[in-house]
Parts: C-alpha cells; sequence; structure tokens
C-alpha cells in the first residue's frame, strides 16, 4: 500500500442489470445488480468492498474486468483503452486489456480446473498472450511466479486435488499474476479458507502488492479482514455505494446508517464496549423494485419524508473535517 495519488482507475455511473420475465405474461424486468456506482483508485492502493450479500460487490468486479458487459456507464483505465473507456472494447483490444487485469475467485477448490496440472493453470495465458516460448523459458516463468507465491518448484507437476485450500488460493493468486497485471480485483480471496490461512493469504496479496505495485479492489463480507487489507473502504447497499471513506475514518466515523449497522454487528472481546446503533427493521428490499429515493429508507431507523422521494448523491459531506469522506445520505453528519 503506497499513497500515490495517481488514478488507475476510475468508474463513472456504471450499471450492470440482468433481465428476468415476471407474472404470467412473462413482462421482462431487470436485476439491477449494479445501479449507478463511481469512484477512482489510485495506483498501488487498495479499496476495500463491503456490505450485504447480493448488494452487488462481485458482479461490480467482474463487470469493472469486463467479464460481465456493463449495462451503463463508463470505465476509465489508465487511458489505455479507446477513449479512455474500456466498456466498449471488444475482440483484441479487450484481450490485450486483459493481460493488466485480473481476477482472483472466491472459492480455490472449484475455480482450478482438475484436469491441469500448476504448470498448465499458472502459465496458459503466457502461451496464449505469446509472452513466453514453449520449453525451458515457459518452465522458469512459471516456477519463479509459483515461488514467489509461496509454493516449491517441484509443484508445478501436480494437480489441484493435492493441495490444501490454501495452497489452491496461492495457485490461483500465481496464475493471476502470471501476466504481471496492475490492477487485481480479488473476490472474496479469504472466506472459503480457516482463519489461520487467511492472513497468510492476506499477508501474501499484501506483499505483491509492495513488490509489483498492484492495486486491489478487494470484496469481502467480513469488515475485520478488509481493514487489514484496504486502503480505503466503500460499504455498498442494493447496488449503489452508501460511503466510501479512508479505512480508519470509516471505522471511527462511519456516517452511513447502514455503515453504523455494519460495524455494530461486529462481534467485540469486551461486550462492554459494543457500538450503540438502531436496529435495522425488515427485509432487505428486491433489487427488481427498488424503493424510490433511497434505497435504504425503508429499513433505516432515522428515514424522513424526503427520504422515500429523492435519490441521495454520494458527495464528500464536510471537505473541511472529513476531506475524501463520502456519504450517500441527505442528512449526513447529523444523525
Amino acid at each position: 500500500m503506497n499513497d500515490n495519488n495517481r488514478v488507475l482507475l476510475e468508474v463513472n455511473d456504471i450499471k450492470k442489470y440482468f433481465p428476468v420475465k415476471s407474472g404470467a405474461f412473462g413482462k421482462k424486468s431487470f436485476i439491477k445488480a449494479v445501479d449507478g456506482v463511481t469512484f477512482k483508485l489510485n495506483e498501488g492502493e487498495t479499496i476495500g468492498l463491503v456490505g450485504e450479500s447480493g448488494c452487488g460487490k462481485s458482479t461490480l468486479g467482474r463487470t469493472i474486468v469486463r467479464l460481465y458487459d456493463p449495462t451503463d456507464g463508463q470505465i476509465i483505465y489508465h487511458g489505455k483503452a479507446i477513449d479512455g473507456d474500456i466498456a466498449s472494447l471488444k475482440g483484441a483490444q479487450l484481450k490485450s486489456l486483459r493481460r493488466e487485469m485480473q481476477l482472483i475467485f472466491q472459492d480455490p477448490y472449484s475455480s482450478l480446473n482438475p484436469r491441469l496440472n500448476v504448470s498448465n493453470i499458472v502459465g496458459e495465458s503466457l502461451l496464449s498472450h505469446n509472452l513466453v516460448k514453449p520449453g525451458e523459458e515457459y518452465k522458469n516463468r512459471v516456477m519463479e511466479i509459483i515461488e514467489m507465491c509461496g509454493l516449491s518448484p517441484y509443484h508445478i507437476y501436480r494437480y489441484p486435488h493435492q493441495f490444501s485450500g490454501g495452497q489452491r488460493q496461492r495457485i490461483g493468486i500465481a496464475r493471476a499474476l502470471a501476466l504481471n497485471p496492475d490492477f487485481i480485483v480479488a473476490d472474496e480471496p479469504v472466506s472459503a479458507l480457516d482463519v489461520s490461512i487467511q492472513s497468510q493469504i492476506l499477508n501474501l496479496m499484501m506483499d505483491l502488492q509492495e513488490r509489483m505495485g498492484l492495486s486491489y479492489l478487494f470484496i469481502s463480507h467480513d469488515l475485520s479482514v478488509v481493514k487489514h487489507i484496504s486502503d480505503r473502504i466503500g460499504v455498498m447497499y442494493l447496488g449503489s455505494l452508501v460511503e466510501l471513506a479512508g479505512k480508519h475514518e470509516l471505522y471511527d466515523q462511519p456516517t452511513h446508517p447502514y455503515t453504523r449497522a455494519l460495524l455494530a454487528a461486529i462481534p467485540v472481546p469486551d461486550p462492554t464496549h459494543l457500538r450503540k446503533m438502531e436496529p435495522i427493521i425488515g427485509e432487505l428490499p428486491s433489487n427488481v423494485n427498488t424503493p424510490p429515493g433511497c434505497k435504504f429508507h425503508t429499513r433505516c431507523p432515522y428515514a424522513k419524508d424526503i427520504c422515500k422521494e429523492q435519490i441521495p448523491i454520494l458527495r464528500e459531506f464536510n471537505p473541511v473535517k472529513h476531506p475524501n469522506h463520502f456519504v450517500a445520505c441527505h442528512f449526513a453528519g447529523e444523525i
């Protein structure tokens, strides 16, 4: 992690809707998985993304790296794509961009092809992008990558079923690093691992970031894990960002009622130090028929009439006292 302020990635009002049919006549509706997300990621920075299951975190990450085509919005990456916007790239241009943007998947058990050994899993992208020649150069490059990720050279001939969960995730990280990317989306990379192994993988990712100048979008539902690795943290609710701030600012001065509720739910060793928070009421609304106005107003203990009518804009609510702290709430700083 570093304090580099050069912007690597800029996401402007990105949306990803999935069409669904509903009703007796098959009327078309849309699941609004990502509904107008905007943020910037600096070189060498890690932004953590948290929120309930189904809030759109993983869909956002996969849309940014173009596993999904965005429904609307603009993705600007390093000024290396057509007009800087990668949302419309196709074919060879998109393949070229994939060298610089990679994804680490959540499940180390299902994300690796059981029919391939480590050499093929890590190295197949090197050959498809013509970065090395088959033979000794290929073998040496694969061995170099897996050693960086804490595995031994003799592991390259083994298959996924011969490894533990932590080792498999190291293979997944090695695969993501093979093309020497600048930006990695890590989609819950430690949630399927034992707690004792999680810290090893997180420390490995931080070491690799320092060594290779990587930038991460780190997706997780675990707030303590996100705090450990992130520089800034974004909180998502029903497809939208409701708060974005530096990790210390977010944990010490949570401003959006939903962020406060998430932090209040974290177990603490001393029950006398529990965060005080009005309880969230009701169920998570449908992301097909999202509520008007603020999406959180149906569950917010502080909601007023304006919350039911006007959509709050993600804004820097107090630039003097809380610079770079963005909140989408009509009453930010007042409740």
